[in-house]
């Protein structure tokens, strides 16, 4: 896992542990539920990027 990732990660999951009142016992399950917010942000970044470059590839070889 690389250090931004790792980060970012780590933040979010102190985010959710402070939004619940700060529960002991519970830092995995606020981790994982970071690690998967963090993983569905950067597939819907990945997405948009390929978007874009279909977008440009179709724009730089119009069919007309």
């Amino acid at each position: 896992m690389n250090d931004e990732r790792e980060r970012r990660i780590k933040a979010r999951a102190f985010e959710l542990w402070q939004q619940e009142g700060s529960p002991d016992g519970r830092t995995l399950g606020h981790w994982l539920q970071a690690e998967r917010e963090i993983q569905e942000e950067e597939a819907e970044a990945a997405s948009r990027d390929q978007a874009g470059v279909v977008g440009l590839a179709a724009a730089a070889n119009p069919t007309h």
